[in-house]
């Protein structure tokens, strides 16, 4: 019978754990702050913000947006973000991307403060996941799905997993994470050969690429993982990189959307905002 991984019980677990140091940081009269960032007004993006503003509010945390127009010149941009991220009252700086197509996503990365970086952006913390130093921030999703796999008691040592995208946010950090944990691990992509080859032979497979309907039950191992980690949004309804009816009746174990690991993520970005706030008070 095919296991359904649902993010919810992991979230309230994160939130639990998340009560115990907000309680912990009010004895020192400290309210864990986050600055959003962001350029433009894209529908998604503005949504996005909109939803983490809310949940992380009633979590207990501060949260303020920063909003400049399409049209920004780079050098005001930096100038604007050098004051966010050198203010003391700020503990958590969250960009959300893409930025504008004439801003430097990489400019950025390097500038912000690595103790600030609430989604591993920094060379710094993706410096620290290579050296699996746990005192780094990791970026909220594949901390999260990390997170989910624990939760469900998902043995990784010498599993063969498949990832299919190589996104800076998802597929190369994850890939690091799971090898971090002794798994054996391969990443495709659009210029990949045998994409579904690969997928088919994966003990667990992940997928990260926002193409809905991508995997299909050939991509899948009878009683393989799977973890759907694409978001689309076509007319109005959302929807995973998984064909999810199909390859449920396939796989062991497997992730829905929305309800897996999109519930995880926005728990773990808040966790990662707390978990600044620790940082800057120690250092």
């Amino acid at each position: 019978m095919t296991v359904e991984m649902t993010g919810k019980e992991v979230a309230n677990k994160l939130i639990d754990e998340m009560e115990r140091d907000l309680a912990d940081l009010s004895t020192k009269n400290i309210t864990p702050h986050l600055a959003i960032v962001r350029v433009g007004d894209d529908p998604g993006s503005v949504a996005y913000e909109n939803g983490l503003k809310k949940r992380f509010r009633e979590i207990g945390l501060r949260v303020d947006s920063y909003t400049y127009a399409t049209d920004i010149e780079e050098t005001e941009f930096l100038t604007e973000f050098d004051k966010i991220n050198e203010n003391d009252d700020i503990h958590g700086v969250l960009v959300l991307r893409p930025l504008a197509d004439h801003l430097d996503t990489n400019k950025v990365s390097e500038r912000i403060n690595p103790l600030k970086d609430v989604d591993g952006m920094s060379p710094t913390n993706l410096g620290k996941i290579m050296l699996n130093d746990e005192d780094g921030l990791i970026s909220a999703t594949p901390a999260g799905v990390m997170k989910l796999l624990d939760f469900y008691d998902v043995e990784l040592e010498g599993q063969d997993v498949v990832i299919i995208g190589h996104s800076e946010v998802v597929g190369k950090p994850l890939s690091i994470l799971l090898l971090n944990k002794n798994a054996t691990v391969a990443v495709t992509h659009i210029y990949s050969k045998h994409t579904k080859e690969m997928a088919s032979q994966a003990d667990i497979l992940i997928t990260a690429t926002g193409a809905a309907g991508l995997v299909t039950a050939d991509y899948v191992k009878e009683g393989a993982i799977v973890i759907d980690v694409g978001i689309s949004r076509i007319k109005g309804k959302i929807y995973g990189d998984v064909e999810y009816e199909e390859v449920a009746e396939k796989a062991g174990q497997i992730t829905p959307v929305p309800g897996g690991v999109g519930a995880v993520t926005t728990s773990m970005l808040a966790s990662n905002v707390i978990k600044a706030t620790k940082l800057l008070q120690e250092k």
